[in-house]
């Protein structure tokens, strides 16, 4: 009987400079080797040997422009994947975090999940959606809801109009251990929020800064004010 090598993936997740390394790409773009070795905080040739082993197991991929070699996560399914991991892991660290800080943390705010919204941001959203009739969630499963064209429409964002599963899924958030949304749906908020000065990237994370333009808008169309967006949770 075939059995998954879950070794590998395991043997390739058990260093910690390759999980930083996971991390940095986990916003979605891609990353020379020497941003990644500093990202990691490791020499050059040693991200490389890191690189080669998470490209050999399928987690990451390489690809070339010009003179540059660019790597990033292979996919959305592996991203998810790894967020979920990082649900499991132990949460203290977080607690102790926000007992230092008056501040929420940005990336516990907002950041990117790959190509969608996560964080604090990204579950109120989930949630606001759903109250909203613009999505159906039930239990672990979620579909369009009867408001989901016209949301798209009134928000300008352009994502087909099918009534199946593939146009939005559910990430469980690792710092909320709740649920955010990714797919298409998911990956377009996120373009627009960007595009539009609602969210800015923050450098050297995957933080996701909130402008004033920002809460104003998830103010209007989500109706999550500050308080509640930036409240320890």
């Amino acid at each position: 009987m075939m059995e998954p090598r879950l070794d590998i993936v395991g043997a390739a997740l058990a260093d910690p400079s390759r999980l930083r390394i996971l991390c940095e790409l986990m916003d979605g773009r891609a990353f020379t080797n020497k941003e990644l070795a500093c990202a990691a905080g490791v020499r050059p040739q040693t991200a490389s040997a890191h690189l080669k082993q998470l490209e050999a197991t399928g987690l990451t991929v390489s690809l070339r422009s010009g003179r540059h070699v660019y790597h990033r996560i292979s996919g959305q399914p592996v991203a998810e994947t790894l967020e979920k991991l990082a649900s499991l892991s132990p949460r203290d660290h977080l607690s102790r975090f926000r007992c230092k800080h008056t501040k929420t943390p940005d990336a516990i705010r907002a950041r990117s999940c790959y190509d969608h919204i996560a964080g604090r941001l990204g579950v109120l959203v989930t949630q606001r959606l759903a109250a909203n009739g613009v999505l159906r969630i039930e239990g672990d499963s979620v579909s369009p809801g009867a408001r989901f064209c016209m949301f798209a429409d009134e928000l300008g964002i352009e994502v087909p109009c099918r009534a199946d599963g593939r146009l939005v899924k559910l990430c469980l958030d690792w710092t909320e251990r709740r649920h955010h949304i990714s797919g298409p749906l998911a990956t377009a908020l996120l373009r627009r929020s960007l595009a539009s000065g609602w969210l800015k990237r923050c450098t050297g994370s995957r933080a996701l800064a909130i402008t004033d333009t920002g809460y104003e808008t998830f103010g209007r169309w989500f109706a999550l004010d500050r308080k509640l967006i930036d409240a320890h949770s």
